[in-house]
């Protein structure tokens, strides 16, 4: 799958979980929330979606083949990217 196409197809992919799981700013908030509690630490929403992206990124070394890592490793470095540079304009 070449560059621009995943970018494509990731876009598409927020929008879709946008509509079955809510709006991604309430999730990274309230996961951000879930970690704070327990780690005892601050943790921003932005920070949510950096840690997705590791996730995403440890999985490709077991199976670096599989496209659904890169889509979601661009989804979410996305989503991280507008919440940490649009404040109260988030709309995807």
């Amino acid at each position: 799958m070449k560059a621009n196409e995943i970018l494509l197809t990731a876009t598409d992919t927020i929008s879709q979980r946008g509509l079955s799981y809510g709006h991604p700013a309430d999730n990274m908030q309230h996961t951000a929330m879930l970690l704070s509690a327990y780690l005892q630490t601050p943790i921003h929403d932005y920070q949510v979606a950096g840690i997705m992206v590791l996730v995403k990124l440890a999985r490709t070394n077991q199976s670096a083949d599989k496209i659904d890592h890169w889509l979601d490793m661009a989804s979410y470095a996305a989503i991280g990217g507008q919440l940490a540079t649009e404040e109260n304009e988030l709309y995807v």
